[in-house]
């Protein structure tokens, strides 16, 4: 038997893995979240008493976990899926598996899809051109329904639980059910859950023809044909979308690739792959649910690429005219990643409620540390500039930027200075008012605190640190090849 994307062997482990990582009221759950908590705290710990407490915590709720996955199938599982398989839904309106959902066009659209089966050869994007196979979607019409739509979307050896319902095989129960009659209940208690429909074009589907008309000069006969000019929207396709950019975006493979490319700044074996300007169309509002379970999982988003014309990129010149160096990054793509960062912090009152739970500290971290990577690439740019390009009369650009800039300088004095003063605390420092500036934008609505000042300085002070550290030893190396 193939093994299932995690590995397992069996619906049952998939099944109480689900409960571990999506039914936030199981004990599986709860139990799991305290552990990798634990993890994270560890990680970070450095007093020792502390550190053998938060991992005798761990050893003991790991234990717990242990016996609640032999003992949840019997209890918290089994009344799950008892509960979920006594609701009511009417024939029409049940959970459907789809490619293309129809309620994308319209909020008051009913859960109709279109599935799509087979693989073609187009030259374009479509849905049906994707390589690897599709992931489908589950349509419903109450958001309600998402935790069952997520479970009906379990798979095991490429078959989805919602396609064993409508083949009628219910083995994946088994190891649940009390008895053979339990089971029966739940099979038909499933059934009524899902259907196979044809899918209903409605006003709310927004599907534009444009007609076709050819005359037949012989017969005098028209003949009409219609073109589709809004095809309903893919939400698999939308999906690989996603991943790829999520992936290209906020991966670890990728933000190392763009930092040692940065350090680097002429060639790295691995490609670094950016998307600028994407649009981000919202489905769904503050209810992403209730248009599909996929759609949940984006959190209500679908990425747009940008369609314009191709331009030339602008000639770089040396930041001399301005006294900061982050000056001039006023109109560059990193106003979106400034932007999203924005949009996090506004929903806290303090910054404390943004890192006291680790994983909203994780998504905090991410965005800064999207931002430096953004400013490394730029300096490591004009770093690349002939050397001594700062020895310009009349140059504005302060001091500590200069010794950041231009490290290559051949100028005695200007290299002890450099070495002599401590300067990445005053670009730390003013990357920190920069970034606290963008952040209060024109509105004012976000109002920067001294947490928020000593944290950007903090994360920017490793990346610089391992910058300044490579161009040193870069310059040892250049210097050791001139002497041999």
């Amino acid at each position: 038997m193939s093994k299932s994307v995690k590995g397992f062997e069996s619906w049952e482990e998939v099944i109480i893995d689900f409960f571990e990582q999506k039914i936030a009221q199981s004990k599986l759950y709860k139990a799991k979240k305290f552990i990798e908590d634990k993890e994270k705290l560890i990680k970070t710990e450095k007093e020792v008493k502390k550190l053998e407490r938060l991992i005798k915590a761990k050893e003991d709720k790991q234990t717990e976990l242990n016996e609640l996955r032999i003992e949840s199938p019997s209890t918290e599982i089994r009344e799950w899926i008892d509960s979920t398989s006594l609701k009511k839904i009417a024939v029409g309106k049940r959970i459907i598996k789809a490619t293309h959902v129809l309620r994308f066009s319209h909020s008051s659209s009913s859960s109709d899809g279109l599935l799509l089966k087979d693989k073609s050869n187009d030259t374009i994007l479509t849905t049906s051109s994707l390589k690897k196979e599709f992931t489908y979607d589950l349509a419903h019409n109450n958001g309600a329904l998402i935790t069952i739509s997520r479970f009906l979307a379990l798979q095991l050896s490429g078959k989805l639980i919602i396609d064993l319902i409508l083949e009628g095989n219910y083995n994946f129960l088994k190891a649940f059910a009390k008895n053979q009659e339990q089971l029966g209940e739940w099979s038909n208690g499933f059934d009524n859950l899902v259907e196979k429909r044809e899918i209903k074009t409605t006003d709310t589907a927004k599907q534009i023809y444009f007609p076709l008309i050819k005359l037949d000069n012989e017969l005098g006969i028209e003949h009409v044909k219609y073109h589709l000019i809004t095809p309903l929207f893919s939400s698999s396709l939308a999906e690989e979308v996603s991943t790829m950019v999520n992936h290209l975006k906020f991966s670890k493979e990728q933000e190392q690739t763009r930092k040692q490319r940065s350090a680097i700044s002429k060639y790295h074996p691995k490609p670094y792959i950016e998307t600028p300007n994407l649009g981000v169309q919202k489905f769904g509002g503050a209810q992403p649910q209730n248009v599909s379970m996929l759609n949940k999982s984006r959190s209500g988003k679908g990425y747009l690429f940008p369609t314009q014309p191709s331009t030339w990129q602008s000639q770089l010149k040396a930041p001399i005219y301005k006294k900061s160096l982050f000056d001039y990054f006023g109109n560059s793509h990193i106003t979106e990643e400034v932007n999203y960062l924005r949009e996090f912090l506004l929903r806290f009152e303090h910054i404390g409620l943004s890192i006291k739970d680790p994983k909203r500290y994780e998504h905090l971290e991410r965005w800064v540390n999207s931002i430096i990577n953004e400013v490394l690439f730029y300096t490591s740019s004009i770093q690349a500039m002939p050397a001594g390009w700062t020895a310009t009369k009349d140059i504005k650009l302060k001091a500590e930027h200069q010794y950041f800039l231009d490290p290559y300088r051949d100028d005695e004095g200007f290299q002890n200075k450099r070495e002599s003063t401590d300067w990445q605390s005053i670009v730390c420092n003013d990357f920190a008012r920069w970034l606290n500036q963008k952040l209060t934008g024109k509105d004012k609505l976000f109002t920067p605190q001294a947490a928020h000042t000593r944290l950007w300085k903090q994360l920017f002070e490793t990346p610089l640190r391992e910058d300044t550290e490579s161009i040193k030893v870069e310059a040892q190396y250049s210097q050791q090849k001139e002497t041999v």
